[in-house]
């Protein structure tokens, strides 16, 4: 007897009905690397990179070993995937509030807060990132480097559509300036990430809003000191020293 169960005959489309299209099976391996990613972020929280395994986070996300290797080559690449999304998610934020709006002042400011708003938000991926550790050490230069391109960029950008920037008039050179106003955030909102008691998020908006507008200046809107008024030593000049005895060239 034939137990085969039949087969019913497919229909043929109505061109006149919608177009049916095939699912994909793209969902699921996103899910799953999504886990990978999110059981890392935990451990590597938890632990820091250098006491996490490879193993250890594919157990976490409820997989076994070989799915972890499907998706990443090893643990500092599921570390570098965390790191680029940070340092993309923060990006967006600082476009995001930039936009639309034309004083420096706001600007600074509405950035500063975004800052202060992804260490609220991300703040275990902002301490390990900033903070990694061990193997993982060159990963946090790397978004450094990254988000100060992007700073360079935006602010190139503004002076570009005739806004009025305070640190192009002559006092900063660029690439030192993105480099020393990235290295500040970095620093300050991992410090504050550590222990959000520390300080009041409104105290690091304000800080951080003055010293980029300002410098050390103590009053807000004092004009920046012209270099030509610093002194310089140049190749022929020398150094004097005053002792009891008189002044003695050195």
């Amino acid at each position: 007897m034939n137990v085969t169960p039949s087969i019913p005959a497919t229909e043929s489309p109505d061109p006149s009905g919608p177009t049916r299209v095939a699912p994909t099976r793209v969902a699921r391996p996103v899910a799953t690397r999504r886990r990978l990613l999110e059981a890392g972020l935990a451990l590597f929280a938890e632990k820091g990179p250098r006491d996490v395994t490879s193993h250890a986070i594919a157990a976490k996300a409820g997989y076994a070993s070989g799915t972890f290797y499907l998706h990443f080559k090893d643990k500092l690449a599921l570390f570098r995937e965390l790191a680029e999304e940070a340092a993309g998610e923060l990006e967006a934020r600082l476009d995001v509030v930039a936009q639309n709006r034309t004083d420096p002042a706001e600007i600074t400011r509405a950035q500063a807060e975004a800052l202060v708003g992804f260490a609220e938000d991300r703040r275990d991926l902002l301490r390990i990132v900033f903070h990694p550790g061990g193997e993982a050490g060159e990963i946090g230069p790397q978004i450094l480097a990254r988000l100060a391109r992007g700073l360079r960029l935006r602010r190139r950008e503004a002076v570009g559509g005739d806004r009025t920037n305070p640190d192009e008039g002559g006092c900063f050179d660029p690439e030192v300036l993105s480099q020393a106003i990235v290295g500040m955030w970095a620093h300050v909102l991992a410090w504050w990430a550590e222990d959000p008691s520390r300080v009041d998020r409104d105290a690091i908006i304000d800080t951080l809003t003055h010293f980029q507008l300002h410098g050390g200046c103590s009053e807000p809107g004092s004009p920046c000191p012209s270099l030509s008024s610093l002194p310089k030593r140049t190749a022929t000049s020398k150094r004097t020293l005053t002792t009891p005895e008189g002044e003695v060239p050195q």
